[in-house]
């Protein structure tokens, strides 16, 4: 497999110039290390991947009684409750955490949750899947409000520190024209609105075995190193599909708190998935964790088809065969 996979990278497909690290885990091991450009402690920008990390630090403040996801945004938002439509305000954490909130539009990381609740709503809440920044990073506000804190200081007391993720020092920018910047350079960091709210839809820098370790966490239910950091029943419930066959076929997949599902070969599987072929693919019925991380440069738009076929010849049906 290793071979195999050196072949591809180096050989195989021009596209797949772009794929900076293919990493394999198998049982909570790292049994397939690829890298191009890059060495296992370089990070880098994992665009949506962030809506699933986030999607973690939600299952635990709801782990400890500090969120419902069938409260609405009137109770969970109470100091913008005042310019929130009736619409706005029966949106629920369910909504925004399925993308079936009825908000649309993508929102850049300068832009606070008023600009967010100013640019109003599409549909009304449950009837659409509409994929959106927008409703990610009033998933982060969400958090913020409920934890009482910043959500990167919450994050590494729950999950980056137990995981022995490394985040200090952080880069945190919140000027637009800084971040593009900022996302390019040595380091952790996490991308602010011009409120000082980290970004939910993206904006977080992370290794690849960081992402590696954010796979094995989900694939074992919540449990990392013999301590519970999130709940099964939240790690089963948040990836498990919630659209129905209408939203699905729109979305062009399941979905669920986001966290993209499927199957593989007939296994349940569940996949975080940010631009650019950054991906973690999760099989717990396998114990199988697979990374991918891509560079933006140069990065065709049919990457992502590529890297899926290439995944699925190399690794997937050899494993699961």
């Amino acid at each position: 497999m290793r071979r195999q996979l050196a072949q591809q990278l180096s050989g195989g497909d021009p596209e797949l110039k772009a794929v900076r690290s293919v990493l394999v885990s198998v049982d909570g091991q790292t049994v397939v290390k690829f890298y191009r450009n890059r060495t296992p402690a370089d990070y880098a920008h994992v665009y949506s991947v962030t809506k699933s990390v986030l999607s973690i630090l939600v299952g635990i403040a709801v782990d400890e009684g500090r969120l419902n996801v069938d409260q609405n945004l009137r109770e969970l938002l109470p100091r913008q409750a005042s310019i929130m439509t009736d619409r706005q305000a029966s949106i629920t954490l369910r909504h925004l955490l399925t993308m079936t909130s009825g908000i649309s539009g993508d929102h850049p990381s300068e832009n606070a949750v008023s600009h967010i609740l100013e640019y109003g709503t599409s549909n009304d809440p449950g009837v659409t899947f509409e994929y959106s920044n927008g409703n990610a990073h009033l998933v982060a506000a969400v958090l913020r409000e409920a934890v009482d804190r910043p959500i990167l200081e919450y994050a590494r007391e729950r999950l980056f520190d137990p995981l022995k993720i490394d985040t200090r020092p952080a880069w945190q920018g919140a000027d637009w024209d800084l971040v593009q910047t900022g996302l390019t350079q040595p380091g952790f960091g996490w991308a602010r609105d011009r409120d000082g709210l980290n970004v939910g839809g993206f904006g977080l820098k992370l290794t690849a075995p960081d992402l590696v370790k954010i796979g094995e966490l989900s694939v074992n239910g919540g449990r990392w190193d013999g301590r519970q950091i999130v709940s099964a029943a939240w790690v089963q419930e948040s990836t498990s599909p919630k659209l129905t066959p209408e939203q699905a076929e729109a979305a062009g997949s399941q979905y669920g708190y986001m966290w993209w599902t499927g199957e593989f070969d007939g296994h349940a599987g569940f996949l975080a998935s940010g631009a650019y072929s950054q991906k973690i693919f999760c099989i717990p019925t396998l114990r199988l964790v697979v990374v991918v991380t891509a560079a933006f440069e140069d990065n065709p738009g049919t990457l992502g088809e590529t890297v899926d076929a290439m995944l699925e010849e190399v690794i997937f049906d050899p494993l699961i065969q």
